[in-house]
């Protein structure tokens, strides 16, 4: 058993850290490679129970669907309709209002799933890691700069988690996922002052 889980952990890490790289150079491919890691990842956290971390990539399993059709559509000039773009102040505020919202939700939701060496800080941290997910996977389908931020905070957040549920690939994949991240904002940041 400890070795089909390795195998699938393993398949897991490499087609996400792929999926994050394509997201870094704005490839569409990103999506269909993150659907195979999203598929084994809800697998993996719900029986080692991050019931959070389930729902976050069942999530990312239908935002890879819709980011898939929304990057693919072009105008009648076949140029694009989704292009990288900054949020302004007041979508940065909702961003910030959406994300408390969520993790207050979320956390409501996910605290009768932990498991009995849970604690209430732990729920609460994967319930805000939950939800800034959410959001960063929404910001990525539009093209939004700042989703990077997002991205960073969350994988900093799922190190100590997964570290502690004894996925270790995953703590190596986190690290990679930080790294890409910071690469990607620049990335996209230079893109932006481009235009």
């Amino acid at each position: 058993m400890l070795n089909y889980i390795f195998l699938l952990e393993l398949i897991a890490v490499t087609t996400g850290i792929i999926s994050v790289w394509f997201a870094k150079k704005e490839n569409v491919g990103l999506y269909p490679i993150g659907i195979v890691s999203v598929v084994i990842w809800i697998y993996l956290c719900w029986i080692g129970e991050l019931f959070g971390q389930s729902v976050i990539n069942f999530f990312f399993f239908v935002m890879n669907l819709y980011g898939w059709f929304n990057w693919s559509r072009k105008k009648k000039d076949d140029s694009l309709v989704v292009t990288i773009k900054r949020n302004s102040l007041s979508e940065n505020i909702i961003v910030v209002f959406t994300s408390l919202i969520l993790t207050l939700v979320l956390y409501k939701i996910l605290l009768p799933f932990q498991g009995e060496d849970s604690t209430y800080l732990y729920a609460l941290i994967e319930a805000f890691i939950t939800a800034l997910n959410f959001v960063a996977m929404w910001l990525m389908a539009w093209k939004r700069l700042e989703h990077w931020v997002l991205w960073i905070i969350g994988d900093i957040l799922c190190i100590p988690l997964f570290f502690y549920k004894g996925y270790y690939m995953s703590v190596v994949q986190f690290s990679v996922f930080i790294v890409i991240a910071y690469l990607g904002y620049k990335e996209w940041r230079r893109k932006i002052q481009i235009l």
